[in-house]
C-alpha cells in the first residue's frame, strides 16, 4: 500500500475530484493549508512586516500499489487548467487500521 500527499490549487478541487472518480478511486482526504516558504511574498500591516502563505488544498490517499499510477495520472490530468502546478508525494504504508472503542480491523 501506499499513500499519495498531493498539494493543489484551491480552484482544481472539482477537476481532481472527477479525474479521481474517472480512474475508479472514490476516497480521499481534502483539506486546506497554507504554505510558508522563502518565495512567498511579505506583506505590511500597520508597520509591521509578515509572511504571506500560499492556500492549497491537501489531498490524502491510501491506495494498493497497483492503482497508484492512475491516481497520480488522475491528479495531473485535474490540474492541467490550473495556473499552479501541484506537488505529490508517495510513501509506503505498512499497516492500515481502523479503530474503534470495541474493535481492531484492518482497512483494506
Amino acid at each position: 500500500m501506499r499513500k499519495i500527499e498531493a498539494m493543489i490549487p484551491p480552484e482544481s478541487l472539482g477537476n481532481v475530484s472527477e479525474a479521481l472518480l474517472q480512474a475508479k478511486i472514490s476516497a480521499f482526504r481534502a483539506s486546506d493549508v497554507t504554505l510558508f516558504d522563502a518565495g512567498n511574498p511579505k506583506g505590511r500591516y500597520r508597520g509591521a512586516e509578515y509572511a504571506v502563505g500560499r492556500e492549497l488544498v491537501k489531498l490524502e490517499l491510501v491506495l494498493p500499489d497497483q492503482e497508484v499510477e492512475s491516481a497520480v495520472e488522475a491528479i495531473r490530468l485535474g490540474i492541467e487548467d490550473a495556473r499552479e502546478g501541484a506537488e505529490v508525494l508517495v510513501a509506503p504504508v505498512f499497516d492500515s487500521i481502523h479503530l474503534s472503542p470495541s474493535r481492531r480491523k484492518p482497512i483494506r
